[in-house]
């Protein structure tokens, strides 16, 4: 009971959780796969630049 009141019930409970949760995860699967691409071109310190220059976005958001 206590895992449901502290993992599922504020998504259930809140509006905002829901949006939040959908944004994380069309984040998560969006990067996965850039990510990938770019270390396979060998391009990793672009991808490292990359998240650098998000980060103060997110930050603010």
């Amino acid at each position: 009971m206590m895992i449901y009141q502290m993992v599922i019930q504020p998504f259930v409970e809140f509006g905002f959780m829901r949006l939040a949760l959908i944004a994380c995860l069309a984040l998560g699967f969006g990067s996965g796969p850039v990510g990938v691409l770019l270390m396979l071109r060998r391009m990793s310190l672009v991808g490292d630049a990359m998240s650098h220059a998000v980060l103060p976005g997110a930050a603010v958001g």
